[in-house]
């Protein structure tokens, strides 16, 4: 079967694992890799049109608890973020013309449906901003019902590898499981979801073609995120080598095909070089445009950044200057307008 064939077969309801797996395989050759990238395109610019929107995130909200700490991970924090700190962080960022905001990290396999009701409730209190949530495997039933009744837009669970072995090596304190179970919870609850892929831990293409397929099967998926793995020297995979973007780049461009109607984003790992890339491989309408943490808050901006400062102790680092000329390099503007669920 010739390659355009096979990927107007990943294209079609009912579309097979093999078919998928032949086209993630063959688009190696970057031949076929531009074709796949030209459907996907195509694919993406019909379904969620060409218009990008912002998104902004705080980050650490919450202490990660998951013991032993995952061997790759350096983005954990041992304390809570203040909810007035909080608070101010999520005006910021309205302030700045972004409506959407997702809190993250850390974890708790024991639970944190309070500490995240209590942290929505106190911006909803002073912001309208649309809110999104990512503390792992770290709500039950009830909690993303509450959740829901407070308006929260999202919540996610990043499976980041679908390998159970793979997984249990690289993340011996969670739970895969239990991140499969809240994506099911989610979806019983008519919750939308966002996951995460984490590319380049050991996988192999059949892994993860197995991970789009099962989330394929989630109608209220509507934001799929990549992260390319990047090593650190003080974790246990610091030898372990990166992961190429041309790996996810083509990765994204079957879950385009797969999934049409989902956003595909890009996660920790990648930086504002990849965008380009990225979006020629038809990846989504959303872009990180501005981020607080109150584990490193910056006080000096590197080039194509912006920081206002918050409180004496948060910072707001801003890269939309940054974003805008790279986007506006490739015929496409963004704007704080974001599509409905």
């Amino acid at each position: 079967m010739r390659f355009e064939d096979l990927i107007q077969a990943v294209g079609q309801p009912g579309a097979s694992k093999e078919v998928a797996l032949r086209v993630l395989r063959e688009s190696r050759e970057p031949a076929n890799a531009l074709k796949l990238f030209a459907a996907a395109c195509e694919v993406r610019d019909r379904a969620l049109g060409t218009k990008l929107w912002w998104s902004a995130g705080i980050s650490a909200v919450l202490p990660c608890r998951v013991v032993p700490r995952c061997a790759y991970c350096t983005y954990f924090t041992a304390k809570s973020f203040p909810i007035e700190e909080l608070v101010a962080g999520a005006k910021a960022i309205e302030q700045i013309g972004i409506r959407h905001l997702h809190l993250s990290g850390g974890t708790d396999l024991a639970g944190y449906d309070a500490e995240m009701i209590a942290m929505v409730t106190a911006i909803r209190a002073a912001s309208d901003i649309e809110i999104e949530v990512n503390l792992g495997p770290s709500f039950s039933q009830d909690g993303v019902r509450q959740l829901k009744a407070l308006g929260v837009r999202s919540v996610t669970s990043s499976l980041e590898v679908f390998n159970p072995e793979i997984f249990a090596k690289a993340k011996p304190g969670d739970s895969l499981e239990g991140r499969k179970r809240l994506v099911e919870i989610c979806q019983e609850e008519q919750m939308s979801v966002r996951s995460m892929i984490l590319i380049g831990l050991g996988e192999t293409d059949q892994d993860r073609i197995d991970h789009l397929f099962y989330l394929k099967g989630f109608s209220r998926l509507y934001h799929l995120r990549f992260s390319r793995f990047q090593p650190y020297q003080t974790t246990a995979y610091r030898d372990h080598p990166r992961c190429s973007p041309w790996e996810t780049a083509r990765l994204i461009a079957v879950a385009r095909l797969l999934m049409p109607e989902v956003d595909l984003g890009l996660a920790a790992g990648n930086s504002a070089d990849d965008i380009p890339l990225w979006y020629s491989a038809g990846g989504g309408n959303q872009l990180l445009g501005a981020a607080i943490s109150l584990r490193e808050p910056k006080t000096a901006a590197t080039p194509g950044e912006d920081i206002i400062q918050v409180t004496e102790r948060v910072s707001l680092v801003s890269k939309m200057k940054q974003l805008e000329r790279y986007v506006a390099g490739f015929g496409r503007s963004v704007g704080a307008q974001f599509p409905p669920l």
